[in-house]
């Protein structure tokens, strides 16, 4: 028989399974639009950073795909960070879920890396231009590259460390059956242990979940302290710098769109991810608001190429365009200046 409490917690995981399918709907529909706005409306100044904002859309796409697909939980239960699914629709093995999983983590990184790649080329384009021949031919790949090391840094990290183990599965029953009318049997997860209990009842810190843990904070850290880094010298140019008028609207047009590639992020998937890193420092009880996490992150790949569309004006007049008779044309998509 369900408790008060653990019927409050299924809904929740009703709402949450109701919001990923909306959320992947939009966001697939929305970064569709995205992606054919940066092919057919972008003007030649954009240069290559068309590519950078391209890749991080599909990136969102598939990250708005798996975790539709899974429909991930995300929360803390003692000293265990898990993320878990009941959803197998294919009914596929457990490693295979273990590895669904994994790449949600790598995309998850590398969205936090493509963030930062933005901006090290936005800000290379109005603060450091001889350095924008870094971001050509050959180069260009070296930084796809430097994304995708990050992202199967993560995964790999999640796939080989954060393993479905005899003593968390001893930790989640519990909160699993309680909360979520769930056996283990049908829980599919990966967990950080940051600690590890002997036969006598002894803690001592899991190295490994340590490891993994600094690892991805550090990786956070460093995307962030890039982000921030370049905004200081793009805002630093912009304001000792007189543009042609056009021109100026473009910079800043492009400067409030990487404004919000930090700010939203940073809500929806910067601070919950570091909050519920901390929480299993201080043994802190699974609860309903900490699973809030996993709705902030299936927001995020709505909100943020929405936000790019709405802020970048040749990207905004074309999407309006679509529902009119007679498109506008726009100033800017005939400015030929080299970014």
């Amino acid at each position: 028989m369900s408790t008060p409490s653990s019927s409050s917690y299924v809904q929740w995981l009703n709402v949450s399974r109701i919001t990923d399918f909306i959320t992947f709907i939009m966001s697939t529909l929305i970064n569709g639009v995205l992606l054919n706005l940066i092919k057919t409306s972008s003007p030649k100044h954009f240069g290559n950073y068309v590519y950078l904002m391209m890749a991080f859309s599909i990136n969102s796409l598939v990250f708005a795909t798996i975790h539709a697909f899974i429909q991930p939980i995300i929360s803390t239960e003692k000293y265990v960070l898990f993320v878990f699914t009941s959803t197998n629709y294919l009914e596929v093995p457990r490693i295979f879920m273990r590895g669904l999983l994994s790449i949600y983590g790598t995309s998850y990184s590398q969205a936090l890396v493509f963030i930062a790649v933005q901006f090290v080329y936005r800000c290379f384009a109005i603060s450091r231009r001889k350095y924008l021949h870094y971001f050509k031919g050959k180069f260009l790949g070296f930084w796809f590259g430097l994304v995708g090391i990050f992202g199967v840094n993560w995964g790999l990290c999640i796939f080989l460390i954060a393993r479905e183990t005899p003593q968390v599965d001893e930790v989640l029953r519990p909160v699993m059956t309680s909360s979520f009318n769930l056996n283990m049997t049908e829980v599919y997860y990966v967990a950080a242990s940051y600690a590890v209990e002997n036969e006598l009842g002894i803690r001592s810190l899991n190295w490994p979940t340590i490891f993994m843990v600094i690892n991805f904070a550090l990786i956070m850290g460093l995307s962030f302290s890039v982000i921030l880094l370049c905004l200081y010298f793009i805002h630093h140019k912009m304001k000792g710098v007189t543009y042609s008028k056009v021109y100026e609207a473009v910079q800043k047009q492009l400067y409030r769109a990487l404004l919000s590639q930090m700010i939203v992020p940073l809500i929806l998937i910067y601070i919950p991810i570091l909050i519920v890193m901390i929480l299993p420092i201080f043994n802190v009880k699974n609860d309903a608001s900490t699973s809030l996490t996993s709705i902030l992150i299936s927001i995020y790949p709505v909100l943020d190429p929405f936000a790019v569309i709405m802020i970048i004006s040749v990207y905004r007049q074309g999407f309006f365009n679509m529902f009119r008779n007679k498109p506008v044309n726009n100033q800017v998509a005939n400015l030929d200046m080299s970014l």
